[in-house]
């Protein structure tokens, strides 16, 4: 009966089951290339994987390596070169032509050691410092650098697989459920259900075909087959040695080759940079967020360069981002209370530093309670908080800086705050590094602002004179700092700090209890006058004095260029 009313109707259940056949063949041969698809997805997952391996464990083995090397060739053959040289210097001076002849010998001798002591690295006839930055670049830099470009590369490339390979799998397990209703649909008896299994499986075959379709037509782009890897890692050679030109044209090359390489336009970006090209930095920092780069570094180097363009608001934000990801880089939340400090927001600023400063003291008491050392980057952010402070009081006094004085928003009122957190960053650095606490209390001690002298000698090595100034001939050897005192107490710590050209010269640090009693006249020498080889480098020298982790006083002098 139900037989005679179907095919009454014009349903035939014998064409519906072939149909349905057909259907079943065809969607069980598409699975068959799906899972074909699958399983080459799944292969080239491995093979990226593998590299990913044979990468990193170059890449360590080449850095392992380099560093030794260049370790032995600069501490060790050159070091033996140096003091030989300086020897036969010393000689040579007494008079001792001999000896002289000997010590440059054996100095001769040792050019066999390295090949770092031959061009194009270094010329023995000329003397001078070795070009150790070109020398670490050729040795192992370019290499390392290339090899971990090819593992996040071929990352990016396993994980592309690996999403295609997985998504295969779904693409099955819809077919699987299609074929279910497929064969389902010819066992009932009931004409609509039959249609509906069946044309919800036909549904599900359709979306699942479209879909492995779509996902096949997806390239998988793999950086390693452009060039661009190569050329960004001969560029980062040349920033290594700043031959920032040089190192721009390749980046150029890298973004030509590959025009999403976030990497290169942040190479070209801190290249730019170091050139004074502040709006191509710009550029470039917002090339490389815009391809994918989400660092909290990335974000913080914008807006530093946001910040020196006088973009306040701008800077602000993305340090504010910035912090979202990494709230203990000391650096950027500094930087964020720099720009609000620029931006005429003083009550806004101070409460960005004093966050930045509790969570210096917690980093340290941290390390200190897991019976570590802070990280050298701690140190590294509260310095440059205070010179990025003192080149904005800089600026307002008149000197040429980033951002202009015409820019910075009621300098008066920031000229105040920035003198204040100075001495604040100061204190708590110095606080920080040798008692391990913040800084407390004040300093009653009352010091004479620091005068400079090359002091004049008699025949009998006794001072007779000082020849005060600000500015010195190259060749000196000695420089005296002056200064007078009252309020002092024996015992109290006393420390001196050298910057030269804003960066501490940890060998020039003069640590001593004080025991010239509570009032007088003081002398404290930054010498090499015991050698007749050394001079002072040229350069801006800036003298800090600490009573008791506190900075009582701060001066500078400046040794010329030679000739």
């Amino acid at each position: 009966m139900d037989t005679q009313e179907s095919t009454s109707k014009g349903f035939s259940p014998e064409k519906f089951n072939r149909t349905i056949a057909v259907l079943i063949a065809v969607v069980t041969l598409i699975t068959a290339i799906i899972a074909y698809l699958q399983s080459d997805a799944a292969a080239r997952d491995d093979r990226a994987n593998r590299d990913t391996k044979r990468y990193s464990i170059e890449a360590f083995g080449r850095k392992v390596s380099g560093d030794a090397r260049v370790n032995y060739d600069y501490n060790t053959a050159y070091q033996n070169w140096y003091e030989l040289d300086l020897l036969a210097d010393s000689a040579r001076n007494r008079g001792d032509d001999e000896a002289a002849a000997r010590y440059e010998a054996l100095r001769d001798n040792t050019v066999q050691l390295s090949p770092l002591l031959h061009p194009p690295y270094f010329d023995a006839a000329a003397g001078g410092e070795p070009d150790i930055a070109r020398y670490e670049a050729d040795t192992y830099i370019v290499e390392i650098t290339e090899l971990r470009e090819n593992f996040t590369a071929a990352s990016a490339v396993k994980d592309a697989w690996d999403n295609k390979a997985n998504t295969y799998i779904v693409h099955i397990t819809l077919l699987a459920v299609c074929l279910f209703l497929f064969g389902l649909s010819t066992t009932i008896s009931g004409q609509q259900t039959r249609w509906i299994f069946a044309g919800v499986g036909s549904v599900i075959a359709v979306i699942a075909v479209i879909w492995a379709v779509v996902l096949y037509t997806q390239p998988v782009k793999d950086l390693r087959d452009t060039g661009a890897i190569r050329s960004y890692a001969q560029a980062e050679g040349l920033a290594h040695q700043e031959k920032w030109e040089e190192a721009i044209e390749l980046y150029d090359q890298a973004i030509a080759a590959a025009p999403d390489y976030a990497n290169a336009y942040l190479g070209r970006a801190d290249a730019a940079g170091s050139l004074g090209n502040i709006e191509a930095a710009v550029t470039d920092f917002e090339a490389a967020i815009a391809r994918g780069d989400k660092s909290a570094n990335t974000a913080g180097y914008l807006a530093w360069n946001y910040y020196l363009l006088g973009r306040f608001d701008d800077a602000i934000r993305l340090n504010q981002i910035a912090l979202q990801s990494a709230p203990d880089e000391l650096w950027i939340r500094y930087d964020l209370g720099l720009a609000q400090l620029a931006s005429g927001n003083v009550d806004a600023a101070l409460a960005t530093y004093d966050l930045g400063m509790q969570s210096a003291a917690k980093q340290v008491a941290d390390a200190k309670a897991a019976g570590s050392e802070p990280p050298s980057y701690l140190w590294w952010g509260l310095d440059d908080a205070a010179l990025q402070l003192d080149y904005l009081m800089q600026t307002l006094d008149g000197a040429d800086g980033a951002p202009s004085a015409e820019q910075i928003a009621q300098p008066d009122a920031v000229y105040e705050a920035a003198a204040e957190l100075f001495t604040r960053i100061k204190n708590q650095s110095v606080s920080l590094e040798h008692t391990g606490e913040p800084s407390t209390g004040e300093i009653s001690a009352v010091i004479t602002p620091l005068k400079f002298a090359e002091p004049v000698y008699d025949d009998q090595g006794e001072v007779q004179a000082y020849n005060e100034g600000d500015a010195f001939d190259f060749g000196a050897n000695e420089i005296s700092i002056l200064f007078d005192y009252e309020g002092m107490q024996d015992g109290q710590n006393d420390l001196f700090k050298v910057y030269i050209d804003g960066e501490e010269d940890p060998s020039w640090r003069l640590i001593a209890p004080w025991e010239l009693g509570k009032t007088g006249s003081a002398e404290k020498s930054l010498s090499l006058s015991y050698s007749d080889n050394f001079v002072l480098s040229p350069g801006d020298y800036v003298v800090e004095m600490y009573i008791d982790e506190h900075l009582a006083q701060r001066g500078g002098f400046v040794i010329n260029p030679e000739g």
